[in-house]
């Protein structure tokens, strides 16, 4: 087994040598929701896997652990935080068929004390406690965004287009909802058709 600079590939890569059985029981994925979750793959309540992504890759990432174990019970808990972020991710991971669970986040992050500024390992973190806590079954969800939540998806196009372009408040909208990603909203403002 090869570790490299990538402190989750390496996290991972030595669960996975900690861990090494083969019969699992229950699988918990626990997802700290936000701009760039963590994510944390529990078997039998022995943290196996864990990610940093950003919130568009998440249902990928739940799709591709999914279809690592077939026929198991697993069931996935997201914190109740980042509302917005949330929802996306629960009704995305609701359409691939899978148990999802909201569980109260309070608590989950950890303080990582004065100076230190790992976000990611605190995001990891809280997705490790989020899959250890029960929650309560979600169903799909609906939710209108509020004006300052808009306001900031419009500021966030402007970030990510590098100053070209601030998309308008009808696609901030639609992202925000999850009806399309920033990606969709800046070129079809930029590329009106």
């Amino acid at each position: 087994m090869t570790f490299n600079n990538d402190p989750v590939s390496t996290i991972n890569a030595a669960l996975k040598l900690l861990n090494g059985k083969n019969d699992i029981n229950q699988v918990v994925i626990g997802i700290d929701p936000g701009k760039n979750p963590g994510v944390a793959v529990l078997e039998d309540g022995q943290v196996s896997e864990v990610y940093h992504v950003p919130a568009r890759d998440v249902p990928g990432l739940v799709r591709q652990i999914l279809e690592n174990y077939p026929g198991k019970d697993i069931v996935i808990r997201i914190g109740n935080g980042a509302r917005l972020v949330r929802t996306w991710l629960i009704n995305s991971i609701l359409d691939m068929g899978a148990n999802v669970e909201v569980v109260d986040e309070t608590g989950t992050s950890p303080s990582m004390g004065r100076g230190i500024h790992s976000f990611e390992m605190s995001d990891i973190i809280a997705a490790i406690n989020i899959a250890r806590l029960k929650g309560t079954r979600a169903t799909k969800q609906e939710i209108e965004p509020s004006m300052g939540e808009i306001k900031r998806i419009q500021e966030y196009s402007r970030e990510h287009s590098n100053g070209k372009t601030s998309i308008p408040r009808d696609l901030a909208r639609k992202v925000a909802k999850g009806e399309m990603t920033m990606e969709e909203a800046i070129e079809k403002h930029d590329n009106p058709a």
